[in-house]
């Protein structure tokens, strides 16, 4: 990460080293009342007497420390250990940000069950405990890497957002809205910037209207798609957002692409935006190149492909 993304590096996730590392497990630690059914199973919420007690005593960690309570393992996250003392030994010249992520509250309490296998995110009592966590999570995230004198961004990963507004979804917007709040009205008094990102297809609009100040999508499947939405990535890009161009596919895609095809790509797709009406200055430089979605299940080779396209597509787009 730091040679090949030396201004903008991030901590790798793992998932392939460890189960613990998937992206549910990853962030669970520390959450109250978790139950296990056995080995390799996923654990679940105990929402009777015993987990509320442990709820409560939950709330009175969330709300009396700063977050340390929350803190990622070494055990969970080693990738983040690794970035903190590559950092500290010797930071890259050029460093001009940082980045976190987190899986997403609404994702967390999606994929997070009661004993009876019901969504957590139906149980407004458990769903605010995810955002809270969650917004645990990030913040430690934050604080730790602010100690490097560089803007720290935290991204929020949503990939259930991709069934947003379908019929195979009961999410709402406000309930969307209420369980992301705590994350990014915390960052910002933190004085850390927040992004969300999804890997698929959803309501543009509302990720250009929750007070995140990026928006990261995959510009190679679904650029035609964020075309609809105009008018909200104006005001988006007005209000000082910027858009995270995932223009760089994630998959076995990206052997049969080069800077040069990836960057006319990307070209295309301001240039549509800007025949919709949005500012094309705004869209070049409130921009990010970033990779479609995570390469942590990828081998290396391919990973180092596809990072050495993102940094073709990224000279190419400074020029």
């Amino acid at each position: 990460m730091l040679a090949r993304l030396p201004a903008f590096p991030f901590w790798p996730q793992l998932p392939r080293r460890s189960p613990l590392e998937g992206m549910t497990l990853q962030y669970l630690e520390g959450f109250p009342a978790l139950r296990s059914r056995g080995e390799g199973a996923d654990p679940y919420v105990d929402t009777s007497g015993e987990g509320l007690e442990e709820l409560a005593g939950f709330w009175d960690r969330a709300l009396s420390d700063r977050g340390e309570g929350f803190a990622l393992s070494p055990e969970r996250a080693p990738g983040f250990y690794a970035f903190e003392t590559a950092l500290g030994k010797a930071p890259p010249g050029g460093l001009r940000f940082l980045k976190g992520h987190v899986t997403g509250p609404v994702t967390l309490a999606t994929s997070l069950k009661d004993g009876a296998g019901r969504e957590v995110l139906h149980d407004p009592a458990w769903a605010e405990a995810v955002a809270a966590h969650v917004a645990q999570k990030a913040l430690w995230q934050a604080r730790r890497l602010q100690r490097f004198g560089v803007p720290v961004m935290i991204f929020l990963d949503e990939p259930v957002l991709e069934v947003y507004g379908s019929a195979y979804s009961t999410l709402s917007r406000d309930a969307v809205l209420a369980l992301w709040t705590p994350t990014l009205a915390g960052l910002r008094a933190q004085g850390a910037l927040s992004g969300i990102h999804c890997c698929g297809n959803t309501d543009w609009a509302l990720l250009c209207e929750a007070g995140a100040d990026v928006v990261n999508f995959d510009a190679y499947h679904y650029v035609e798609k964020l075309l609809l939405y105009p008018a909200e990535v104006a005001a988006f890009l007005s209000g000082g957002g910027a858009l995270a161009w995932g223009v760089v596919p994630t998959s076995e895609e990206a052997r049969g692409e080069t800077g040069e095809t990836l960057g006319a790509r990307l070209d295309g797709a301001i240039a549509g935006l800007a025949a919709a009406g949005v500012d094309e200055g705004l869209l070049r430089r409130q921009a990010l190149i970033t990779p479609s979605c995570g390469m942590g299940s990828l081998s290396p080779a391919l990973a180092e492909t596809i990072l050495d396209l993102l940094a073709g597509v990224a000279q190419r787009f400074e020029a």
